[in-house]
């Protein structure tokens, strides 16, 4: 199948060329099927003529040639790649950016789904092959797979991580922009979890110092110390679990004071942006706890 290469074979005298030297035959080592070489937009090219007679070798060869050249004179992309080839590199960039931690949280999302759900099904496919059908196929497949059908959310999850490989297609000169299919998004709408009660809030407020006491000393019960601020700081902030919490430092964490009371506020950064809290009183307590 196609492939770039940097290093065409070494051609022997007797090697089969047409198109005035432009296009030679040679075969792989223990190889019976003639392979066809060439150079267009200054880049190697090498195919299988999949014939194993010579005479019927040098017609395939005329035919992909030309083939070839009405793609460059077209403004198609001379170089395909198979997905999966794709694949690999678009998830090695984001792992990398990860690795530095410049990466986009996101990253890791998209390389599960790369890695569980685009390559085994679309891995041996040439990117410019991808269309509404097999676009069809890949959704029975993936619903399949999952034993249900998936959510809004996570379809928008695997349509970005899709995105992402199609553009590092278009931008290795893989395939145009043009050639890029339409994803949609027809999943089920994601279903709210359920808030906890007044009365669930406040056993577990109960009983938490009792387990806090039942835990191993050191760091186990370190740990459930911290889990207990953790719990009361976010439900009397409204900052949201993930990654307001994550991003938190000590520079976005404030105290003031207006008309005789103390307020405690907090500056934090979501996947909404940056916002600005005022905490619920019981928050300053914890606060102190922490040596805030």
């Amino acid at each position: 199948m196609l492939n770039t290469v940097l290093i065409v074979p070494k051609l022997n005298p007797n090697t089969p060329t047409l198109m005035d030297g432009e296009v030679r035959l040679f075969k792989r080592k223990h190889s019976k099927v003639w392979q066809v070489a060439f150079t267009l937009d200054g880049r190697q090219v090498r195919v299988s003529s999949k014939k194993r007679i010579v005479k019927d070798a040098v017609t395939a060869a005329r035919e992909i040639y030309l083939d070839y050249r009405f793609r460059q004179k077209n403004g198609l992309p001379v170089i395909s790649k198979r997905f999966a080839d794709v694949a690999a590199l678009c998830r090695a960039t984001m792992k990398q950016q990860l690795d530095n931690g410049v990466g986009k949280k996101s990253f890791r999302d998209y390389i599960i789904v790369i890695d569980k759900y685009l390559v085994p099904f679309f891995g041996d496919i040439f990117v410019t092959s991808i269309d509404y059908e097999m676009l069809q196929k890949f959704a029975r497949w993936r619903e399949a797979k999952m034993g249900r059908e998936p959510r809004s959310s996570t379809l928008n999850t695997h349509n970005s991580a899709l995105n992402r490989i199609f553009d590092d297609a278009v931008a290795r000169g893989y395939m145009n922009k043009s050639q890029i299919p339409v994803l949609v998004n027809k999943g089920r709408d994601s279903v709210r979890r359920p808030d906890f009660t007044r009365e669930e809030y406040a056993t577990l407020i109960r009983k938490m110092p009792s387990w806090i006491d039942a835990g191993r000393e050191g760091k186990s019960r370190d740990m459930r110390h911290l889990l207990r601020d953790y719990i009361l700081i976010l439900a009397n902030t409204g900052m949201r679990h993930g990654t307001e919490a994550e991003n938190l430092c000590w520079k976005h964490i404030s105290l003031f004071e207006d008309k005789g009371l103390k307020y405690l506020e907090k500056s934090v950064r979501g996947k909404t942006g940056r916002r600005d809290i005022i905490c619920c009183a019981a928050t300053l307590a914890v606060t102190t706890h922490l040596n805030l």
